[in-house]
């Protein structure tokens, strides 16, 4: 893949994904291809917070903070599994256990939201979970933004959480969070 100008964040990872999907051989509605956009672009701005999964769903009181929490696992799953599955092997949990609880939370999700034009986007991403995997790994391989060192600057981070490390990250474009103290605040 060669240098390819574009006008939005949006425009370039509609074009990746749709050019792994193709590899792949994978046909997606319009609505699943239109929300893995903007997963992506959520990622490329956004921040991955360190918090466990299981944690965030604890917290989730009320039934809107659970939707919230079920979409924030299914993404987060989606997009750690495809883009970083080589280095969660070497983490406590693999990749399995990303996969199983992103495709989880989407199921509920697919169920909670019966009835919406967004529930069938949730149940396609849940039931085509592992392909979805794959197509975000595709893009992984093809679009190398901040090079492999990234991955291990990461693992370092999560071991260490150095400010020096933090900003590095964030110069190569990923952003992190820490986790949230017992007191509501954060860990530093």
């Amino acid at each position: 893949m060669g240098i390819i100008g574009h006008s939005s964040v949006e425009g370039f990872f509609h074009e990746v994904l749709g050019e792994a999907l193709g590899q792949a051989g994978i046909q997606v509605s319009p609505e699943a291809e239109y929300y893995l956009v903007g997963l992506l672009g959520e990622f490329a701005n956004g921040r991955i917070s360190d918090e466990p999964m299981a944690l965030r769903l604890v917290g989730a009181e009320d039934t809107g903070q659970r939707v919230q929490a079920l979409k924030e696992i299914g993404d987060t799953s989606l997009y750690v599994s495809g883009f970083f599955a080589e280095s969660i092997g070497r983490q406590l949990v693999d990749v399995e256990y990303y996969m199983g609880m992103g495709g989880a939370a989407y199921r509920e999700l697919s169920q909670r939201m019966c009835g919406s034009s967004v529930a069938d986007v949730y149940a396609e991403l849940s039931g085509r979970f592992p392909a979805f995997v794959d197509v975000l790994g595709r893009i992984r391989s093809q679009v190398s933004f901040a090079g492999d060192d990234v991955l291990s600057l990461y693992q370092e981070w999560m071991r260490t959480r150095s400010d020096w490390i933090e900003e590095k990250l964030s110069d190569m474009g990923v952003l992190v969070t820490p986790a949230p103290d017992d007191d509501g605040g954060y860990l530093q």
